[in-house]
């Protein structure tokens, strides 16, 4: 593995070694506006269309179009529970369930940052130690908590195709970041906009001023200003003078932007499921040297937490 330097030319193969890594296979299925508030109703136990319109407030056509979408693409599946007349019911498969350590990572953040009301539960407890407790993501290989500060990115240059190839083009469709309603600092408003986690991971892996993110992402100046100042506006972003040049400023995270590193990690986790093959982006951590995808645990007996493992007080 190559560590990333900073010249021009690294801002170009930054592109690419976005476009064709794990995080980017993960987040290309799931980044749509509303699915991941249906996957995480359905690991809060919600399973009829009845059920998901009431908990979300989705616009029952949008509803059917984003459950059938997540049953085509093998994250939900579809199963009658009663016949007359005919209904059916939505469960996570195992590619589904497999989701659990990124909706862990989305529960911590919006319990300590967001301000997401009664959208998730506000307690859980682990049936092993049976103690409520808060989940907490750490190296695999040495169990130190895993935060932005204590790891090194890394690019591994020999997982890309060749430069000479071209690139499938990504500039997607502008999904509005309130499309979901999300009104007050949610991190749906984050991570149901592909640009804005792709925005975030840049800016994790070291790149800070708004040419290197027209460079790196390939987006239009419009929709980039767009993103940036909502980012700012949810305070997870800051902008400040270039102290090299006074014409230009540089993006960094604030710490709230910086506690989305454990989503990062747990959906490009994900993403390895879904795009199997060496990934692209490492990421190193400090202490043991290692590389690491981290694993989330207990914060009270330190154990692994298993989907079947997490209790919600507030819906039993």
């Amino acid at each position: 593995m190559t560590e990333r330097t900073s010249d021009r030319n690294d801002d170009h193969y930054l592109g690419h070694a976005l476009r064709q890594g794990h995080l980017m296979a993960a987040i290309d299925q799931i980044n749509e506006p509303w699915s991941n508030s249906i996957i995480r109703a359905a690991f809060m136990g919600i399973r009829q269309f009845e059920a998901f319109q009431q908990e979300l407030g989705i616009p029952r056509q949008t509803l059917s179009l984003r459950l059938a979408y997540l049953v085509k693409i093998g994250l939900l599946r579809k199963q009658p529970y009663q016949q007359q007349p005919l209904r059916h019911q939505y469960r996570l498969t195992q590619d589904g369930k497999n989701l659990h350590e990124n909706v862990l990572a989305s529960w911590s953040w919006d319990r300590r940052w967001g301000d997401p009301g009664k959208s998730i539960p506000h307690k859980l407890v682990h049936s092993v130690c049976l103690h409520e407790f808060k989940p907490v993501l750490v190296c695999e290989h040495c169990e130190e908590i895993l935060t932005l500060r204590n790891v090194n990115a890394q690019l591994t240059y020999q997982a890309l195709p060749s430069m000479a190839r071209s690139v499938r083009n990504h500039r997607w469709r502008v999904a509005s970041t309130d499309a979901a309603g999300q009104s007050q600092r949610d991190i749906l408003a984050v991570i149901d906009d592909r640009w804005s986690v792709l925005l975030i991971a840049a800016v994790a892996l070291g790149f800070h001023r708004h040419d290197q993110f027209l460079q790196v992402l390939d987006i239009s100046s419009a929709v980039l200003a767009q993103r940036l100042k909502r980012l700012g506006q949810l305070k997870l972003m800051k902008k400040t003078p270039d102290p090299q040049d006074a014409r230009r400023s540089l993006y960094r995270l604030t710490q709230i932007g910086e506690g989305l590193f454990p989503y990062l990690l747990t959906i490009t986790a994900w993403g390895r499921t879904r795009q199997p093959g060496a990934d692209t982006i490492h990421w190193q951590h400090k202490s043991c040297q290692k590389s690491v995808s981290g694993r989330m645990v207990c914060s009270h007996c330190s154990q692994a937490v298993l989907p079947h493992e997490v209790i919600r007080p507030d819906r039993v």
